[in-house]
């Protein structure tokens, strides 16, 4: 089983908001401590698998792309399919694990993951 999804990575020195909150290492000693919350940081969505065989490649999402069915098919699984599915599962035998996003869960995506 391979459990697949994307995740925001979020850039740590940015003026913007958000819920985030980021430690702060202090040099001289192992304490970590928080910093202020920031709204809305910059950041990156990236795509990856794990599973017992090993890990994907990431792939990044371009900033500003609305992952839709096409944008996930086309950017996302196809490159999965052709560069990591036979690497990681030579035998051709994986459970692709999504969550129920719309773009996975879109009756494209799930025709095209059958097919």
């Amino acid at each position: 089983m391979a459990k697949v999804d994307e995740a925001w990575i979020y850039l740590s020195d940015t003026n913007a908001k958000s819920k985030v909150r980021y430690l702060i290492r202090d040099q001289n000693t192992r304490d970590f401590t928080p910093s202020s919350t920031v709204p809305h940081p910059e950041g990156i969505m990236v795509w990856m698998g794990i599973s017992v065989s090993g890990v994907t490649k990431p792939r990044f999402v371009q900033a500003g792309a609305k992952i839709n069915s096409e944008y996930y098919i086309q950017k996302i699984l196809k490159p999965f399919l052709k560069d990591d599915y036979c690497r990681l599962y030579p035998n051709g035998y994986a459970v692709l694990h999504q969550d129920s996003a719309p773009s996975h869960a879109s009756r494209v995506t799930q025709k095209f993951l059958t097919d």
